[in-house]
């Protein structure tokens, strides 16, 4: 029989050597990528896809990120509460369906496996409408609910399983032999359905650390979890430093599912690796637990901002002269930081939008106002950047930087005259372009590419659409913060960018270019604003004081590479810098530049045509 299964499967599909060979070459292709991501977890270099020797380096770096090990330890624990929960829930919903007759019992089973076979994402927006509807505050609590809801299915599964395959007569037998329910419950059926209880258990752990796309809709800003952290890391782009965490992240899953495999097949573990284990997790626990509740004696700063548009060193030196801890969280674009308001979420005491999300924001109430008593740097603002449209009683939002969008290309690959937005249609360059993940810009370069001004005209609006769908086919991707990389790599050839990512790519070599496309460009304005339920709206009003000072600010720009609108901190930059274009456009290039404002209405026609580009 054996040399027979060896030959061939039951359908009589193949011969051996050729089915090892699927199975092995399947296997290989499925494992590969995360072999090569756990190998350049310990490369030293920063990119990775360029090997440049062994290091621990990165291994390192995550181990002394704080924001990192608090993200590590709400996951363990809302995965604990979560866990504990669905093992509960899950085993006696298991026991009620596996052993009672009762009104409604097929269709409760089949509900049980909706969220089993449930997009992710549907049932992540469901939990957040029932949230909001009851509301319910996003954070731990709405998290763990929200875990223990979609583990608990699994659970009830796995135990109704094992349930089906325990013999009822020994059940029988030890109530005939004088046993009552509870002690047949506790020494005759518990046992036998342990390992499936307990496999259901570390299946739903598993299960709650790897979530990411739920606890995003559900998670508020205290209770961000690792798959989150991993998310804003993402935004600096890919880094050894990723490649590290996921590494730890991976060896954990499968050693859990290693358990889990292991005890449904009553595999016993030595005491020598039990009970020192189960120790090590009983003081990671008690760690995690005390480090929770003394957080709350800290006074935080909690800071949604872009990616890389903060320098570490002013964070630093605030929390030193304040005694505050500064935690970053990252969006990719104004439209992610507006739909996380809107979602409800909470906790933010200081944001970075752009100018017409300001208005937005300003207009539905999602910020408040500044108290400008308490910032006495803000005199050193350019009174240009004061009382902007989008804002003209100045109350709602300080300025933070500012900045446009033009074109940078490396004249290595391309020899042509580039002059303007068309350029970036030329199919020469198929799958070596790059246009920023941005709504207004993407709709900014196509109206100026058709020679339209920007109107409610949908048959412009249309024509525009389409153009940008034709372009797609010769982009290699829609990106926001990893243009340096491609464009050093020699992956992308010319791409549209902001100033602040060029400045970036200038100093990679003389190869690359910067062009203002004659048509014009797009002229943002970054503010710094504090959402309406901010809990540290004072420690916020510091905090921009504190920036503002001009030797900050000026320390500021040095890092982020973009214009701040502080003249006294300008004053103090080196001469190379403060004269450089690239970073401070001058007032003729201003006047020549369009800022970004509110679409209104049109926004959602605007948002429409936008999506119909995306999933072309």
């Amino acid at each position: 029989m054996a040399g027979n299964i060896s030959r061939s499967n039951d359908l009589g599909i193949g011969k051996g050597i050729l089915l090892k060979i699927i199975t092995f070459g399947s296997i290989i292709f499925l494992v590969s990528p995360l072999i090569i991501l756990m190998i350049f977890s310990f490369n030293s270099g920063k990119t990775v896809t360029q090997w440049e020797g062994f290091s621990m380096r990165w291994y390192s770096n995550i181990f002394t990120d704080y924001d990192l090990w608090m993200s590590v330890r709400n996951s363990f624990l809302i995965a604990i509460a979560s866990t504990a929960l669905s093992t509960i829930l899950g085993t006696l919903a298991a026991l009620a369906v596996g052993k009672y007759a009762f009104k409604g019992r097929e269709l409760f089973q089949n509900i049980l496996y909706i969220p089993v076979i449930l997009p992710e994402i549907i049932f992540g927006i469901s939990l957040l409408a029932l949230f909001l509807l009851i509301k319910m505050p996003l954070g731990f609590i709405s998290v763990i609910c929200a875990h223990t809801t979609f583990s608990l299915s699994f659970v009830t599964l796995i135990v109704l399983a094992k349930l089906a395959n325990v013999d009822k007569r020994i059940e029988e037998a030890s109530l005939d032999l004088g046993a009552n329910r509870w002690q047949t419950f506790r020494y005759v059926v518990f046992p036998n359905l342990a390992p499936a209880i307990i496999s259901g258990a570390l299946f739903a752990f598993t299960l709650s650390i790897d979530d990411f796309i739920v606890t995003f809709f559900t998670a508020g800003v205290s209770s961000a979890t690792l798959p989150l952290k991993i998310y804003s890391l993402i935004k600096f782009g890919v880094s050894p430093a990723l490649n590290a965490v996921s590494t730890i992240l991976i060896i954990f899953t499968v050693a859990a599912l290693s358990v889990s495999n292991g005890i449904q097949k009553g595999v016993k573990v030595s005491k020598l690796i039990k009970y020192p284990l189960l120790g090590l997790m009983g003081l990671i626990l008690i760690y995690f637990t005390v480090s929770f509740f003394e957080k709350g004696k800290i006074k935080n700063l909690n800071i949604y901002n872009f990616s890389n548009y903060l320098s570490p060193k002013i964070i630093a030196d605030f929390e030193k002269e304040y005694g505050v801890k500064v935690s970053m969280n990252y969006y990719n674009d104004n439209e992610e930081l507006l739909s996380r308001l809107q979602m409800g979420v909470t906790g933010y005491d200081l944001i970075i939008p752009s100018s017409f999300i300001v208005e937005i924001m300003r207009k539905t109430g999602l910020i408040q106002p500044i108290d400008t008593s308490k910032i006495t740097n803000l005199r050193y603002i350019d009174k240009r950047f004061r009382n902007l449209p989008y804002d003209p009683s100045g109350r709602y939002y300080i300025p933070y930087a500012y900045g446009f969008s033009a074109i940078v290309y490396n004249n290595q690959f391309i020899t042509d005259s580039i002059r303007g937005w068309n350029d970036m249609y030329n199919e020469k360059y198929r799958s070596n372009i790059l246009m920023v993940d941005d709504m207004l810009e993407a709709f900014f370069v196509g109206y100026k590419c058709l020679g339209y001004v920007r109107d409610t005209d949908e048959v412009k609006l249309d024509k525009v659409t389409d153009l940008l769908i034709k372009q797609k086919q010769l982009l290699l991707k829609y990106e926001n913060n990893m243009a340096v990389e491609y464009m050093a790599s020699g992956d992308v050839w010319i791409a549209q960018s902001w100033n602040g990512y060029i400045a970036k790519i200038l100093r990679k070599g003389p190869q690359f270019k910067m062009v203002i496309p004659k048509e014009g460009v797009l002229l943002f304005v970054d503010n710094m604003c504090i959402p309406t339920n901010a809990p540290n709206k004072e420690i916020a009003e510091q905090f921009i004081n504190f920036l503002l000072r001009p030797d900050n600010s000026a320390s500021n720009i040095e890092t982020i590479l973009y214009a701040m609108p502080n003249p006294d901190a300008v004053k103090l930059l080196p001469d190379s810098m403060k004269n450089n274009t690239v970073i401070f456009p001058s007032d003729q290039m201003l006047k020549n530049m369009n800022i970004s404002k509110d679409e209104g209405e049109f926004s959602k026609k605007l948002e429409k045509a936008w999506t119909k580009v995306k999933i072309k």
